[in-house]
């Protein structure tokens, strides 16, 4: 939902046929018009018929958020994500949206960018849209825009990045435990090094996904070497941190990304130096998408499953619009792994 501010649709705004210039046009009162509007057929034929062409002739509209405030209803939900971009966010916005219009409510969605003050204003935008909820999907732990939301006592989710302390409900996927047992599978088929591209540790997901990874290392039989680097957000800061990281040689034979773009970015570079998956190098990532099942070989990764995260952030939220007062609760969907061809054991040297 796009709102433009400019002289045109303001002058739109003012000429806007109102409830009032419909029952003045078919010499009604306004309850009768808004009968006919309803479907209510106690209403005379004939003073139906006017109302419904001065509806017509005007080009009336009924405005549904007024009507909802005036039944104490709020249909609209706000959902807020840091990229609409990232194909992952993209999907959670598809199909949070199908569920909020299955479930009579519409869908507005908006981005932050990941910027702090960004998400601000876009809290405050949608507040003063009068959401009746709130799902969002942080940039940080602190979560800034939390006193606004629960001062006007707004039914919110925090999704995705859930903070270990927060006074929202949470949801999010078991990324210690999945990127834990990734680990173990590179340390099964024989790797003692392990290169891990993340975005960054102020993300409560990302934290844990690398918690998950130091877990699992410290209680290996043998030693596993780890080294972690962080790439930024975006492609094009994953492909500059790949590229100089490549660029220094020396790089273990085994590469598990924390985020599709870091996947992306990571095969770019592979690909650029004509190394051979999983001959020479062999690579898992976070996430899923088409491209990775295609690929030769396809891509071995953890799958947050999208649908049924969304799911259980829409009916969380139903949950905490029907009753507010209950204290809040954290909800952990479990990932599934693929291990395809893109991992193999390392080869010996000289082979």
């Amino acid at each position: 939902m796009i709102v433009r501010n400019s002289t045109a649709s303001q002058k739109r705004d003012v000429a806007r046929p109102t409830i009032y210039d419909v029952a003045r046009s078919a010499r009604v009162s306004p309850a009768t018009v808004s009968k006919v509007l309803s479907g209510v057929t106690t209403v005379g034929r004939e003073n139906a018929e006017r109302v419904n062409e001065a509806v017509l002739e005007l080009g009336y509209r009924s405005d549904p958020l007024a009507a909802n405030l005036r039944r104490n209803k709020r249909s609209l939900v706000g959902l807020i994500v840091p990229d609409f971009e990232n194909p992952f966010f993209g999907a959670l916005v598809s199909t949070i949206e199908r569920l909020a219009e299955n479930s009579g409510y519409r869908l507005v969605a908006v981005s932050t960018s990941e910027n702090v003050e960004r998400e601000k204003s876009q809290v405050e935008a949608l507040l003063d849209w009068r959401v009746g909820g709130l799902i969002l999907v942080p940039c940080t732990n602190e979560l800034g825009s939390a006193t606004r939301v629960r001062d006007e006592a707004i039914p919110a989710i925090v999704l995705d990045r859930v903070p270990k302390v927060s006074p929202f409900d949470g949801v999010g996927v078991n990324n210690a435990d999945a990127c834990a047992t990734m680990v173990r599978h590179f340390y099964d088929l024989g790797h003692r090094q392990l290169f891990v591209a993340a975005t960054t540790p102020k993300y409560q997901n990302m934290a844990e996904r690398l918690d998950g990874i130091r877990d699992a290392v410290a209680h290996l039989p043998e030693l596993m070497e780890i080294e972690v680097m962080f790439c930024g957000t975006d492609l094009a800061s994953a492909s500059r941190s790949m590229a100089e990281r490549f660029a220094r040689g020396s790089l273990p034979k085994a590469v598990f990304t924390l985020f599709n773009q870091g996947t992306l970015a990571a095969l770019r570079e592979i690909g650029a130096r004509n190394l051979d998956i999983p001959r020479e190098i062999s690579i898992a990532g976070f996430d899923d998408f088409e491209w990775m099942q295609v690929m030769h070989p396809p891509v071995a990764t953890v799958i947050q499953p999208v649908e049924e995260l969304a799911t259980a952030a829409w009916k969380q939220l139903l949950y905490r619009i029907e009753f507010p007062r209950h204290e809040p609760t954290a909800i952990r969907i479990q990932c599934s792994l693929e291990f395809r061809g893109s991992i193999a054991k390392p080869r010996e040297e000289g082979i």
